[in-house]
């Protein structure tokens, strides 16, 4: 089992590079070229990409081009190498407890979102397309669970 503090770091990792990732629903760490953006926006188009007209996606196109595509949930697949759906993430998570209980590196989660617990009440998350990586304070973002992800000793992780 490995600590906790592992998530931290793979978080931090990720995060002094955010500049070169950008939300894009349904990616997985992975180059968005017009390619992959086509095949996500084709796949996805139900599901997520209808709500946009033609100007809005292609702005979307434009600001994520070359950049490493990440949903919320591939985000914590690179963080914790645990692959899933923000809601099979949580479903995973052998502990759950309030956000005011969860421990540094746990997920966060509300439906359909999820982000890392940074401990003293912040957050990391990639919230929307246009945008990347993001520290805030959890309240501020709505999470109502936590959760300790499984394969991780939480037991010396801070609770505050």
């Amino acid at each position: 089992m490995t600590g906790s503090y592992m998530l931290l770091r793979n978080a931090y990792k990720v995060y002094v590079q955010r500049e070169n990732y950008a939300y894009f629903y349904g990616a997985k760490n992975v180059v968005l070229t017009d390619g992959v953006m086509d095949d996500l926006i084709s796949v996805y188009w139900d599901e997520h990409f209808s709500r946009y007209d033609k100007k809005q996606l292609e702005a979307i196109r434009n600001y994520s081009r070359g950049k490493i595509g990440l949903d919320c949930s591939g985000l914590i697949t690179l963080i914790s190498g645990i692959y899933g759906s923000s809601g099979q993430l949580y479903d995973a998570c052998p502990k759950k407890t309030s956000i005011v209980e969860g421990k540094a590196g746990s997920l966060v989660w509300r439906p359909g979102h999820v982000g890392i617990d940074l401990g003293y009440g912040y957050c990391m998350h990639i919230p929307s397309e246009m945008h990347t990586l993001e520290i805030a304070k959890l309240q501020a973002i709505g999470f109502e669970k936590s959760g300790e992800l499984p394969g991780y000793d939480y037991s010396e992780a801070i609770n505050k």
